[in-house]
């Protein structure tokens, strides 16, 4: 369900956003929205509970984002309170994120490794990674010491696992399935 409203949201502000071009300026907007709730979490706390009533929420979100966000970002923000989704407001978010990059043909990929990559492997990774997606790729790279050696590469709902440990645990099933 939750993510049924975050996409129905993200689609509706997205359809703004191009009307009025701006689809860059509503993304740093909501980008700054979004870092303001995860850095003062009372502020966010504020903004999701039924506890307060929602003229005083918009009252108090106008007055801290009035000077750095747009009117219509705010409008759609207000919508938000009054459907009661204030508590969706980060998968919001990240759902018009996807949809941002989609319109722009960016592949947001997570490469895990027991080691940070070189600036020569991330980009022969890069290259192979824009031919496999046909997008232009944006890697965020995690250590992951867990992983033995190898690499786990994700984008979107895919998953590759290069890593020993993947392997390791998959001859060990092997093994069991002979022995018994």
């Amino acid at each position: 369900m939750a993510e049924l409203v975050s996409k129905t949201y993200s689609e509706a502000l997205f359809e703004v956003a191009k009307e009025e071009s701006a689809i860059d300026r509503f993304k740093d907007e909501f980008d700054f929205i979004a870092a303001s709730f995860i850095e003062y979490p009372e502020l966010f706390e504020i903004f999701k509970t039924p506890k307060i009533n929602f003229d005083e929420k918009k009252k108090i979100i106008h007055e801290i984002f009035a000077e750095r966000v747009s009117v219509s970002l705010l409008n759609f923000i207000n919508i938000i309170l009054d459907k009661k989704r204030g508590a969706d407001i980060l998968e919001i978010k990240a759902a018009f994120d996807e949809r941002v990059n989609d319109y722009k043909g960016i592949a947001k990929v997570t490469v895990e490794t027991v080691l940070p990559l070189t600036e020569s492997e991330l980009s022969v990774l890069m290259e192979k990674l824009t031919i496999k997606t046909g997008r232009k790729v944006e890697i965020n790279q995690l250590v992951n010491k867990d992983l033995i050696g190898g690499m786990i590469i994700k984008w979107g709902d895919q998953v590759i696992d290069g890593s020993v440990k993947y392997k390791l645990e998959g001859m060990l099933e092997g093994l069991t399935q002979i022995i018994v």
